[in-house]
């Protein structure tokens, strides 16, 4: 089974032998894992820089990548059993287009998020998701909050959307000995920034706050964080490299994840990477965050917007570093039962399997039981 992998990873990525040396050396995620377990033949940024005919990649030059990558996928698909696109931007536009020209290829779709804080952002992917939900076979989700609004208000047949557990790389982020001297807050979408500056500022509490653009792209939520003038000296704000994060979580005492209101599941991937590091988490109660975190056990919900219980709940955990500890090491071991990467990537490849197939795949026999 050959799959065509739709994914945007940025212009100025790495071979793919240079990026499996850094995940081997364990200084990034291991990314290809996916890639390898269905025999992926991705079409990124580089397939298009590298990979094209001179006469298209001259083209592809003036065009935005989403709609090159629909535009080779159209002149290559026949090669591939399976089509997965892990970027919306392109996977709509391609369903919608090959059901135009009744083009007959399994499609999966992995689909974050259907509506987000960005009201825009979110009439498209409606727009298009009632337009092809029929087209697509499978959609692959983690919200389960999102399932519900695609089936009960979009019409999705619900055996069409599939909810699977998004893993983290329990390897690359591991709990670390180290003096937890700070506290964290990670991420650009859908954060409250102002809230937790202002519930931080009289405590005196280090904190660094790992948020900045994002492909030259700087969300309104960071532009809230800067415009603030009278930021405490103790509060620090900048990017971080995948390393210098893991370092930043291994020093920190627990992480807090400040939302705004949200339907949708904003925060999962700071989450994870926190509870894979043996952290415990501080999160807003929102309508969508409610899939990971077990509140008093793995983490600590605070309300909406509530500037003094996010503000309890930091004193409470920063004063008690052995309760943190217990309920890092309770949420670490729910990432390795739950939310590990190998899981993560034979979900995906089962659902493609049985979409091509229409069956199951058939695991592999164990050969020490088999001998007995």
């Amino acid at each position: 089974m050959k799959t065509l992998y739709i994914i945007s990873k940025g212009i100025d990525k790495l071979a793919p032998n240079e990026m499996r040396q850094l995940e081997i050396d364990n200084k990034i995620p291991r990314a290809s894992l996916l890639e390898q377990a269905i025999s992926a033949e991705l079409l990124d940024e580089r397939y298009l820089k590298i990979k094209t005919p001179p006469f298209r990649r001259a083209i592809y030059k003036f065009l935005p990548v989403s709609v090159a990558q629909l535009i080779e996928t159209l002149f290559i698909m026949h090669r591939y059993d399976a089509i997965l696109s892990h970027t919306e931007k392109a996977g709509f536009p391609l369903a919608l287009m090959m059901k135009l020209l009744n083009i007959h290829k399994p499609h999966i779709v992995i689909i974050s998020r259907i509506t987000s804080v960005n009201e825009k952002k979110s009439r498209q992917k409606i727009w298009f998701l009632k337009r092809t939900k029929d087209k697509i076979d499978k959609f692959l989700i983690w919200s389960s909050m999102q399932r519900r609004i695609a089936i009960e208000e979009l019409g999705v047949a619900p055996e069409k959307i599939i909810l699977i557990k998004r893993g983290t790389d329990q390897q690359f982020w591991k709990p670390q000995s180290s003096e937890t001297d700070t506290i964290c807050s990670v991420g650009m979408e859908a954060r409250d920034y102002p809230t937790l500056v202002e519930a931080l500022r009289p405590l005196n509490i280090p904190c660094h706050i790992a948020a900045g653009a994002s492909r030259g792209e700087i969300f309104n939520t960071v532009k809230k964080l800067h415009n603030i003038k009278d930021i405490p000296d103790f509060i620090t704000v900048g990017p971080k490299s995948l390393p210098e994060l893991r370092d930043l979580y291994a020093r920190s005492r627990f992480v807090v994840v400040s939302l705004l209101p949200t339907d949708s599941d904003n925060g999962l991937t700071t989450i994870l990477e926190s509870m894979a590091m043996g952290k415990p988490v501080i999160c807003t109660q929102t309508k969508g965050q409610i899939d990971v975190i077990q509140d008093g056990i793995t983490g600590i919900y605070v309300p909406l917007g509530d500037k003094k219980a996010l503000q309890d709940a930091i004193i409470e955990l920063w004063n008690d570093p052995e309760r943190c500890k217990k309920m890092g090491a309770t949420a670490r071991k729910f990432i390795e039962e739950t939310h590990n990467v190998e899981q993560f990537v034979e979900s995906i490849k089962n659902e493609i399997y049985t979409t091509v197939n229409g069956e199951p795949q058939q695991k592999k026999p164990n050969l020490e039981q088999v001998e007995a």
